[in-house]
């Protein structure tokens, strides 16, 4: 027989076998879904797939415009030929500056100050005893001594309004000028025949009243005024100009530091006589 507490002990093992029983047996509601956990660390990369069948062939785009032909590309040619036609002067009266300068007639020339330097004696480093073809073509180094060519002379000034002018050294460090306010040459055709006048400034004009209308002569081609003679031999050289009998000046005669005789050397009569020889020349034009 048990006692009351052993009855106890046993009603309370019953019931809790029970309700651990109840518990199994019985399941409750489904929960909520948990977040997501942190990504794992990426697997290794696999082997690329084999390589997929070609493609068909697309539909064919509309042609472009050509850039040669388009707008964009007419506007660029016409911008450069604008810019070159700007860069390139027709004479050294629309040069931007000073210097050896192509003109658009393809002549080479040298600019000063907008005008066009057709003749310059420094030292006697080029050799002015030339024939009559070098004389209407030109020679020597453009920016050095030079003679530009009769022939370009005629195609500058052939449309009048040219202005001339003469700058003139002694072997003192002088210097004169002599300024003309018309200038010209005829064509080869009328052998190069002088049109000047219109003289100013401190020189002297040894140019208008004896050589003015006179045509061009050389050691090969005698066109002056002196019967029996040729002017171009006379002087001390075979140098080419625009001889009378002779005349008053001879800026292309033989380079020397010493007259050699009366008109040798580069002369300006009414300057430095007939027997003091210059050292240097320019000879310069502008036809505006």
């Amino acid at each position: 027989m048990m006692t009351y507490s052993e009855e106890r002990r046993q009603v309370l093992t019953t019931d809790c076998n029970n309700d651990v029983i109840n518990s199994t047996m019985q399941k409750g509601d489904k929960g909520d879904v948990g977040r997501s956990g942190k990504s794992g660390i990426p697997g290794a990369q696999g082997d690329p797939g084999s390589k997929g069948e070609r493609g068909g062939v697309g539909e064919k785009g509309m042609q472009g415009e050509s850039c040669a032909l388009g707008s964009l590309g007419t506007d660029i040619i016409t911008r450069l030929a604008k810019l070159e036609e700007f860069l390139t002067p027709r004479s050294c009266a629309t040069s931007l500056r000073d210097g050896p300068q192509r003109l658009t007639s393809g002549v080479e020339v040298y600019c000063e100050d907008g005008w066009t330097i057709f003749q310059r004696r420094i030292d006697g480093s080029v050799n002015f005893s030339q024939p009559w073809d070098d004389y209407a073509n030109g020679f020597g180094q453009i920016d050095g001594e030079f003679w530009l060519g009769l022939d370009n002379i005629h195609e500058m000034t052939r449309g009048g309004r040219c202005r001339f002018k003469i700058e003139l050294w002694d072997f003192h460090g002088n210097q004169r000028h002599a300024d003309y306010s018309s200038f010209s040459i005829e064509s080869a055709e009328n052998l190069y025949r002088l049109r000047v006048s219109g003289y100013s400034r401190n020189a002297g004009d040894s140019l208008t009243s004896y050589n003015n209308g006179q045509s061009f002569s050389t050691d090969d081609s005698d066109n002056d005024s002196f019967i029996g003679r040729n002017c171009a031999t006379i002087n001390g050289g075979s140098q080419g100009w625009w001889f009378n009998k002779c005349g008053y000046s001879f800026l292309n005669g033989v380079w020397m530091r010493q007259s050699s005789g009366s008109g040798h050397g580069i002369i300006w009569r009414d300057w430095k006589g007939w027997n003091e020889p210059l050292k240097e020349t320019k000879m310069k034009l502008r036809c505006d």
